[in-house]
């Protein structure tokens, strides 16, 4: 349907008396919401912010009072990564000259409050890490020309989005072919969320590893978890208790692995010993435990730097790669046992007691 247009323009703001005009409503109320002013009701103010987006005005109808500072979002502040890239986005942001705000969803804000918030204080970019702003708030912050960069996505990314992906899958592989050739088959696993893209692709490289020597990954040796301490702990207790227990754990993160630690020293097995773990991020207290952690490094300062460059290019209108996706490595510790060289050594040691 084509859109019709006044001749009447706002001074200042050249488009907004057309957009009154188009939704029937003044051309103050369009102002406000345009400048994230209150007094506007929440159905109105989505009206106005969807015709912003689909006329696809941006910077004219932008606030010239830009913040300096960038804004990240998360869902939940923990030994996670979160952590990580609030240092390390604070690091880079700080180098760039600007300051961090840190947004913490909780799971239970509604989404629109948290980008009203975001709107409100017109950073210069956003930065999610494992939390998801859907399609209309996109539109939303585009239609203010604030950059949106997606690092660890939720979901899928559209070709017009940014966004800074790890290669889970390879990581995933990685941490099951550690695993596998130390000789452990009977691998229990705790997965992360069912509806996060990291925590199924590295569920993905742990069955396609275990594929490969021609085995498969039960479905009763895998545990749903969820990033977060209690479920996961709740998840090693249940493969723990088995009587055919796992010889070795995979967690999906190292909060995860901290809590296998803990659920199998409860029950009298010793980490590194009587069983294998390993995790996923290399985030404290990974390196510190006893025995050290071994898992697949997550390099986040790296993240956090290209995030806030991709946010200073996309404000400068520069040419740049707007998706990454961040090789991963093994780092080894001492939380794998070789059952090959065990068996080895068992073996040896009952020859020799028989020849004596």
């Amino acid at each position: 349907m084509e859109r019709t247009h006044m001749a009447r323009q706002e001074p200042g703001n050249p488009h907004v008396g057309a957009i009154a005009e188009q939704l029937g409503i003044s051309a103050s109320t369009v102002s406000k919401v345009i400048n994230g002013r209150p007094g506007v009701a929440a159905k109105t103010r989505r009206r106005v912010e969807k015709a912003l987006a689909d006329e696809g005005y941006a910077h004219p109808l932008v606030s010239t009072k830009i913040a300096q500072t960038i804004e990240l979002v998360v869902d939940y502040i923990a030994n996670n990564g979160t952590i990580e890239m609030i240092r390390y986005a604070s690091k880079w942001a700080l180098d760039a000259g600007l300051a961090l705000t840190v947004t913490q969803t909780d799971h239970q804000r509604r989404a629109e409050e948290c980008l009203r918030g975001i709107i409100d204080r017109n950073p210069l970019g956003v930065i999610t890490q494992m939390s998801s702003i859907d399609q209309e708030g996109k539109n939303v912050l585009k239609a203010r020309g604030i950059p949106l960069v997606a690092v660890d996505p939720v979901d899928l990314v559209s070709d017009e989005d940014m966004s800074i992906t790890l290669d889970n899958w390879t990581g995933g592989y990685q941490a099951a072919k550690c695993l596998l050739d130390a000789g452990h088959r009977r691998i229990g696993v705790i997965a992360g969320p069912a509806n996060v893209q990291s925590a199924q692709a590295r569920l993905a490289g742990y069955r396609a590893a275990l594929a490969a020597i021609g085995a498969g990954l039960p479905s009763n040796m895998v545990q749903q978890g969820d990033y977060l301490p209690d479920r996961g702990y709740q998840a090693a207790c249940d493969l723990l208790d088995r009587a055919h227990r796992p010889t070795a754990i995979l967690a999906c993160n190292d909060l995860t692995a901290v809590n296998i630690y803990r659920a199998a020293r409860e029950r009298g097995l010793e980490p590194g010993q009587d069983l294998s773990v390993v995790g996923f991020d290399n985030v404290y207290p990974s390196s510190y435990l006893m025995p050290a952690l071994t898992t697949v490094d997550q390099p986040f300062d790296l993240m956090a730097r290209m995030a806030v460059g991709m946010i200073l290019d996309a404000r400068q209108g520069k040419e740049f790669q707007r998706h990454v996706v961040m090789p991963t490595r093994l780092v080894s510790r001492h939380s794998v046992v070789n059952l090959t060289r065990a068996r080895r050594l068992r073996s040896e040691d009952r020859v020799q007691e028989s020849a004596q």
